[in-house]
Parts: structure tokens; C-alpha cells; sequence
């Protein structure tokens, strides 16, 4: 058998996907001193962006619009983005030994062209395979292309609702409402100690959605979980089986299963960056600076916070949360603490300088003229979302669904379930006659949820590795004359090695051949929880640095 020959050709629109857009702002600020203790900052900033071109060819898919359900017209340009700010510096008294700053101010964000570019329509540029193996008559001459590959504008409804799978909404830039107040004293010469407030609320952010995929499974239209077996009682008293709520939901679509447009013509998930999302953050931090004396100095800081969303990831970025939720018709249910928080940190980080008051050239730059200098840092871990890795509430999505929590079960221990039809005996995972399911472990904190269960635990609940690690640097200089100095040192990285399982929130995860990237957060799965099998322990590294300045 020949080996498979590939190659890859584009199709579409020609000349690329047009992305780009036009930006243009201008803003006022100054400065007012109101008195001989207290400024005050004010000012505004106005910005007005054009909709990426990629998304103003929507219009072009205007045949596929259905009135009353979905339009695809141009964009509409957001052309109300004023983002005022205010800030305030006062020293009480007149020891100048204290400093009070407040601010508040609006910063919108830039549409990123990667989500524009993937909700682009179905007939610009794309990128096809091609087997070369399979003999096609006249395959050159047609243009090195599979049959049908490209989609081409059409004014016929059918044809352009069986192409479309992506749209696009009316700009609404996301922006970030930000307000801080600070105290500051300085203490004696040589310290100097301030306590922060940081707080910043996240405005339509961009959520992935899926516009034309629904669920009918809610807390009370849903088949049971049981920790432990059920009796003849228990299980002689469901009515509700898989097979009632999928034919509910074809009841609901038309006989479409999840898909609510399928009734119209569209045969295909439609994908749409929908900027509903919301964040907050709310932060303590505190800091004590020593300043450079007497050859030390050091900065040490605290910060204790929370962050909360509603989506952290808009595209696969990482494995440890799900880049779209659970239930496209019902964010608020997946409001949690973010996969950025961290709700602990700490930080010290000293320096020290050895050196010798002598005239003597060898003892001031052999024996003296070394530094010294490290960080120290402590971090809550990060915490991730349990998945069960099937299609729960039967929406035709798998990304987003969560687990069923056990309160009595035991912490980070995870267990898939079996499914019993009426009469006890266990069925096959898709059986339309089932009527519950049976955690396989009852002791289990973290249970799967089975198609047509409703899953109930939170995102973000199982943490990850805290961060404990200490970095140091040791260098020596070497005088050669008032210009010229030489340097040598060495940058040791985690210098107690400590294993710390973190890294990049999906480059980092190991492509292990037999595992998910992400079953170590699917119930059930053997390596359930052990996030040490997929991350770098970030071992210790060891840098030798030289350097000549003259």
C-alpha cells in the first residue's frame, strides 16, 4: 500500500481574509492643584473604531437571514466610546510623611482580528486537504481541489443557510471600569509602607457561543444521580428516560435534536462571538519598601484578592477551564472564580552588595564587588474545571459540561456512573430507556454526569500546584579601569527545586500519546487529578552570565 501522499491548497475568496480596520481616538487630560498638598488629574479619551472587513462581509450572506430569528447584515459600528478619568494626590498635614491617591478611569479594548477571522463567512479564504492518492479525472485542470470545496456567494436562501456556520453582532467594544486608592508612609529614612485597593469590573467581554444549540435539561427535567445503589422503590418511581427527553427536545426544534434553526435550513453548529461576558477583581495589596542603603535593599509585598468571571477562555487557549459553557442560553450559571485568580501572593525580593572601602585594587574587586539578589515568591494554586467529557445536556457540545458534586464524597476523587433502566439492570451510555445513573465509586466528591443528568458543580473547584520557588542571581564585578568593568555571574532558577507543577495554560501540557490533554479533569478517568503527569515540575535551571562594559 502506498503511503498517504497530502498536500494543502487554499480555497475561497482570493488575496487572504481582509482583517484590518481603522482606529482613531483622541483624548484631554491636565492636572489641577488645588491646593499646596492636593492635585487632582482629570480627563477624558474618545475612540472611535471601524468593524474588521472580514465582518462587514456578513452582508454578503443576506440570503441566509430569516426574519424575526436571524439577520446577517453589516455589523453596526459602537461609536460611543468615551472613557473619562479621574485621579487625586494628597499628602495630609505638613510632615509630608503620608501620601493618599484615588482613580477611576474607563479603558475599552481592541476587537482581537483572531475571533473576527474565525467567524468569518463560509466563502472567504480557507484551507483544504487534498489526497493526492485519490485518482480524480481532470483534478489539475479543476484546480487541485476536492469536489465542491468552495463555497460561493449565492443569493438562494437554501444554499446560503446550508453554508453559513459563524456570525458576527453588532460591535460592542468590551471595557474595563478601574478604580483604585492608596495610602503611603514613610517610615524613618530608609522604609517607606503602602496599602492598595485595586478593584476592576470587566464589561462585554467576548463569550464563544454557539447561538443555535439548546438544552432542555434544567435541575428538575433531568434524569438523577445516585452515590449509592437506588432501590426497587427508588427506581420504580421515574417516569422521565433519556429517550422522553431526547424526544422532548426534537419536540422543541422540529425534529432538529439541540438545533433551533435547523427548522430554517441551517444544517450546521452556528459559532458567534457574543460580548456579553463580564469579570471583576477585587484586591489588597500591601508593600514595604526598603530603599538602597548601607549596600541593601529589599521590596517585600502581599496581595490578597479574588477574581471572578464569567469566561475566561473565548478561544482554546487552555485545557483547565472550557472555552465556551455549559448552557448557551444561561451564562449567569457559570459565574465563578476565575482561572486567573490567585487569591494568595507573596513576594520578597532582596538585594546586597558587597563591597570593601579600600584603596587597595585586589581586595576591592577580587575579595569585594560581588552581588547578591533573589525573589522569592508564594502563590495560591490555580484552580481548573471538572469535566465529564460527554455531551451531559445534550446540546451537541462537550466542552462545557461539568460534573455532579457529592458532598459527602471524599476530596479530589472522581468517579464515572452506569446507567439502570427501570427495572435496576444497567444500560449501554446511550439507551434511551435509562432512567438514572449509579456513581461506580460512592465515596467519590467529583461524579460523571450521564447524558441527560444536570450537572451541578461550579467551574474553576479543583485546584492545582501552589507556586513556592526562589530564584537568585550571585555576581561578581571586576573593575579594569573607570570605564571598563567586567562581569561574571550565575542566574540560579527554583534553587531548592521544588516541584511546581504550573506552566502555560495549554503550551506547557505534555502530549502524552495514551492520555487527553485534559483527562486528568474528566471524572472517571485513571489519571483524574493528577495534573503532575501532564505539567513540568519547572525543574532547577542554572545560567552562567558574563558581560563587558566599556
Amino acid at each position: 500500500m502506498s503511503p498517504d501522499v497530502l498536500g494543502e491548497r487554499s480555497v475561497g475568496v482570493s488575496g487572504g481574509i481582509p482583517a484590518g480596520y481603522l482606529f482613531h481616538s483622541f483624548y484631554l487630560n491636565d492636572d489641577y492643584r488645588l491646593r499646596r498638598n492636593l492635585t487632582v488629574n482629570l480627563g477624558a479619551r474618545y475612540e472611535y473604531m471601524t468593524v474588521p472587513v472580514v465582518s462587514r462581509y456578513q452582508k454578503f450572506s443576506s440570503a441566509a437571514s430569516v426574519p424575526g430569528v436571524i439577520s446577517f447584515d453589516e455589523p453596526k459600528i459602537d461609536k460611543k466610546n468615551w472613557a473619562p478619568r479621574v485621579g487625586l494626590a494628597w499628602s495630609p498635614g505638613t510632615s509630608n510623611l503620608w501620601s493618599v491617591r484615588a482613580g477611576f478611569g474607563i479603558n475599552y479594548d481592541l476587537t482581537y482580528n483572531n475571533l473576527n477571522i474565525n467567524a468569518k463567512p463560509a466563502y472567504f479564504q480557507q484551507t483544504e486537504n487534498v489526497d493526492l492518492n485519490v485518482q480524480t479525472p481532470n483534478f489539475l485542470s479543476k484546480g487541485g481541489l476536492p469536489p465542491s470545496s468552495a463555497v460561493v456567494i449565492t443569493s438562494n436562501p437554501a444554499q446560503a443557510r446550508a453554508a453559513v456556520s459563524a456570525f458576527n453582532y453588532d460591535q460592542t467594544r468590551p471595557y474595563s471600569l478601574n478604580y483604585t486608592l492608596s495610602i503611603q508612609r514613610t517610615l524613618g529614612a530608609d522604609y517607606t509602607l503602602e496599602a492598595r485597593y485595586i478593584g476592576t469590573k470587566g464589561v462585554h467581554l467576548y463569550v464563544q457561543d454557539q447561538i443555535n444549540r439548546i438544552t432542555n435539561i434544567t435541575p428538575t427535567n433531568s434524569l438523577p444521580t445516585f452515590f449509592s445503589t437506588p432501590s426497587a422503590a427508588q427506581l420504580s418511581g421515574l417516569n422521565l428516560t433519556l429517550g422522553d427527553l431526547q424526544a422532548n427536545l426534537n419536540s422543541i426544534t422540529g425534529g432538529f435534536g439541540s438545533n433551533s434553526f435547523g427548522r430554517y435550513g441551517f444544517g450546521s453548529t452556528i459559532t458567534a462571538y457574543h460580548p456579553v461576558g463580564n469579570s471583576k477583581y477585587n484586591g489588597l495589596a500591601l508593600q514595604l519598601t526598603k530603599r538602597y542603603a548601607k549596600n541593601f535593599s529589599y521590596t517585600t509585598a502581599f496581595t490578597w484578592s479574588h477574581a471572578l468571571d464569567d469566561s475566561t477562555a473565548t478561544v482554546f487557549s487552555t485545557v483547565l477551564t472550557p472555552r465556551r459553557g455549559q448552557d448557551f442560553r444561561n451564562l449567569r450559571n457559570d459565574w465563578a472564580s476565575s482561572a486567573l485568580d490567585r487569591r494568595y501572593r507573596f513576594t520578597l525580593a532582596p538585594l546586597y552588595d558587597f563591597k570593601l572601602a579600600s584603596n587597595n585594587w585586589v581586595m576591592k574587586n577580587i575579595v569585594g564587588n560581588w552581588n547578591f539578589s533573589g525573589t522569592y515568591t508564594y502563590q495560591s494554586p490555580e484552580f481548573a474545571t471538572v469535566q465529564s467529557g460527554i455531551d451531559s445536556n445534550l446540546n451537541n457540545d462537550t466542552a462545557g459540561d461539568r460534573a455532579i458534586l457529592n458532598l459527602a464524597g471524599q476530596s479530589g476523587l472522581s468517579s464515572g456512573v452506569i446507567g439502570v433502566n427501570r427495572s435496576g439492570a444497567t444500560v449501554s451510555s446511550n439507551n434511551p430507556a435509562t432512567v438514572a445513573y449509579v456513581a461506580v465509586n460512592p465515596n467519590a466528591q467529583y461524579v460523571q454526569a450521564g447524558l441527560g443528568a444536570y450537572a451541578n458543580v461550579g467551574r474553576n473547584t479543583l485546584p492545582l500546584s501552589r507556586t513556592s520557588n526562589f530564584d537568585v542571581q550571585l555576581m561578581k564585578r571586576v573593575n579594569v579601569s573607570e570605564e571598563r568593568r567586567f562581569e561574571i555571574g550565575a542566574q540560579i532558577f527554583n534553587i531548592f527545586n521544588h516541584p511546581q507543577w504550573t506552566g502555560d495554560l495549554l503550551t506547557d501540557v505534555y502530549p502524552n500519546q495514551n492520555n487527553n490533554s485534559r483527562s486528568f479533569l474528566l471524572t472517571g478517568n485513571s489519571e483524574f487529578g493528577r495534573f503532575d503527569h501532564f505539567f513540568t515540575s519547572n525543574p532547577r535551571t542554572v545560567s552562567i552570565v558574563t558581560r563587558f562594559t566599556f
